[in-house]
């Protein structure tokens, strides 16, 4: 078992195991910090967040570390699923954390979207769930105007952003790609 260590907020320095072996690729302490540090002013109480293929959960967790007040995690591998709701447990988030076990595409599908200030995409690399994904949340035409969308993907695909979001802020670290957008 592996763990990675909550970078900032109320939780810093807490621990979120996971199992390496299950080809998970968790965001690394410095490309959280980045996001983290690019929203950190638009965090308030009533701050909802929604982690699309939620994998280890760190990233929701994080959010809810640094003020998010709900985030929502949807994630369809059964283990990874276990495995956030028994961190959610350990961490006590209960009243802040909706888990979901169900395809983030689908999940999407059925639901309003209306509500979240955040939506974190950061799905297998090498599928091309980035651009589908992207393009299904923004087809729907229900996001707030303050919603900010955040995509982690491999440097090696080339992202089509359509030209309707504008590219809020952009980073390189090692093999990946991060953006934070808004519609």
């Amino acid at each position: 078992m592996n763990s990675i260590r909550i970078s900032g907020g109320l939780l810093k320095g807490k621990k979120i195991d996971f199992d390496f072996r299950d080809n998970l690729r968790p965001t690394t302490n410095k490309l959280k910090e980045i996001l983290f540090n690019w929203i950190q002013f638009d965090i308030t109480d009533n701050y909802i967040c929604l982690d699309l293929f939620a994998g280890t959960g760190s990233m929701g967790v994080e959010a809810i570390s640094r003020g998010a007040s709900k985030v929502f995690f949807i994630e369809l591998n059964k283990k990874h699923y276990q495995n956030i709701k028994k961190n959610i447990s350990k961490l006590d988030l209960q009243d802040n954390a909706k888990l979901v076990f169900r395809d983030s595409f689908s999940w999407i599908q059925k639901n309003d979207l209306s509500k979240f200030d955040l939506i974190i995409i950061d799905p297998p690399f090498e599928k091309g769930f980035e651009e589908k994904i992207l393009k299904q949340i923004l087809k729907k035409n229900e996001l707030k105007k303050s919603c900010k969308i955040y995509i982690e993907y491999s440097k090696f695909v080339d992202l089509e952003i359509p030209k309707t979001v504008n590219v809020i802020k952009e980073k390189k670290l090692g093999d990946v790609r991060a953006l934070l957008i808004e519609i």
